[in-house]
């Protein structure tokens, strides 16, 4: 399960920890990632930590592969795989994004107290108030995805579960536009989800996560252990930036009138 070459590639992105005090690098070309490899300038992961004792897993490069010719795994790894405690993976963009259209194509595995998240977020960690915009799949269920935003760290309440509305264990595309004053979700090409107000103004990164809690029983379901890796399979992400024509052709900007 160990994936060498991103073992390696996890090491030389140390080499790019200084970024973080230099000026901040903001996309403002179209975007698109077929993760056939990790560009240690792109994304960083996210390795020997968690988010807090709700999280029952620790950030890990070893939970992150890419199997030949296969997408992107990002992994939740129980306990008793790799010695007593449980992986789970996080990655991220090194630059920030801003309004503009962000897409994903992803395949996750059903197993209750699991969550496999596709956001942007900025937070106190990178000196800015908590902004975010969220899909968590809820894998304790078929087609469950949580969506929600929040700005300077409140998010008034109002995430909402929606279903996909087509094979909820295959590949779904999920898409979100950020604009000035509006953010709608799509699932699939259709509309999932509106909101014109308490819209998040601050530049954002991107985030691929997996991981469980025992915690959040009414939300994630009840914890249950699995006996093996579970995969969130990520297949492509791209960005459009607010302005640009759709920049491929499964882009949800393609089929907008």
């Amino acid at each position: 399960m160990r994936n060498f070459k991103l073992d390696v590639l996890a090491v030389l992105s140390a080499l790019f920890i200084g970024e973080a005090h230099a000026e901040p690098v903001i996309v403002t070309e179209p975007f698109i990632e077929n993760f056939d490899r990790l560009s240690p300038v792109l994304w960083y992961i996210s390795d020997g930590w968690s988010n807090g004792s709700h999280q029952n897993c620790t950030w890990s490069k070893r939970a992150l592969a890419i199997p030949a010719g296969k997408s992107l795994q990002v992994l939740f790894v129980p306990d008793g795989i790799f010695g007593d405690a449980a992986y789970c993976g996080e990655l991220q963009t090194r630059r920030w994004f801003k309004y503009g259209t962000f897409e994903a194509r992803i395949r996750t595995q059903h197993n209750s107290g699991l969550n496999a998240a596709f956001f942007t977020y900025t937070g106190a960690v990178h000196k800015q108030p908590h902004d975010e915009i969220d899909f968590e799949i809820l894998t304790k269920g078929p087609g469950m995805v949580w969506l929600n935003r929040y700005v300077g760290g409140d998010d008034l309440g109002q995430g909402e579960v929606v279903r996909v509305p087509d094979d909820p264990w295959g590949y779904n595309d999920y898409a979100f536009i950020w604009e000035q004053n509006r953010i709608r979700w799509f699932i699939n090409g259709e509309l999932v989800r509106e909101v014109t107000d308490h819209i998040p103004t601050h530049r954002m990164k991107v985030y691929f996560s997996h991981w469980g809690s025992d915690a959040f029983v009414n939300w994630m379901g009840p914890y249950e252990r699995p006996d093996g890796p579970v995969a969130m399979e990520v297949e492509r992400f791209a960005y459009t930036p607010e302005g640009a024509e759709c920049a491929f052709p499964e882009s949800i900007l393609c089929k907008l009138p």
